[in-house]
């Protein structure tokens, strides 16, 4: 008689397992976006002082660098991503039009991080050259793939 329990307690197990990974993921998902809100609060309150002072460019080029680390997140989850653990929100966007109306702004405007000067001989030297580079083959793949 045990050992008829034992498969019953190991599906049982799997499937809380399973229940926790989804809840877990779900709530993970949604206390990071929360806790990122004194950040982003705090960047947008210097955008807007520099806006507010007439400092246009010095807020044209902020955005233009998080535009380029958006391209870079957007196509790595779209290439590399797990939306079924976003379930049941992994629906709720529609990607390909997002992407191709940044794809026809980056058409009009260069990528910012690739054109950047990057000093030689300091400690992220070749951390930012690379990440420059994904940034230019990124933003080329989304010109390529979605600029229509």
């Amino acid at each position: 008689m045990r050992i008829a329990k034992v498969p019953g307690v190991a599906v049982l197990a799997l499937a809380i397992f399973g229940v926790g990974i989804k809840v877990g993921a779900l709530l993970g998902m949604q206390q990071f976006a929360l806790q990122d809100g004194a950040v982003k609060a705090a960047l947008l309150t210097g955008e807007l002082r520099a806006l507010r002072a007439g400092e246009t460019q010095k807020v044209i080029a902020s955005k233009e660098i998080e535009l380029d680390g958006e391209i870079v997140k957007a196509l790595t989850f779209r290439d590399h991503g797990y939306p079924v653990l976003l379930w049941p929100f992994d629906g709720g966007y529609e990607h390909d039009r997002y992407l191709q109306s940044v794809a026809r702004y980056r058409a009009e405007h260069a990528a910012a991080i690739p054109q950047l000067p990057i000093q030689q001989n300091t400690p992220m030297t070749g951390e930012m050259m690379t990440y420059a580079e994904e940034v230019r083959e990124r933003t080329n793949q989304l010109v390529r793939e979605y600029a229509k």
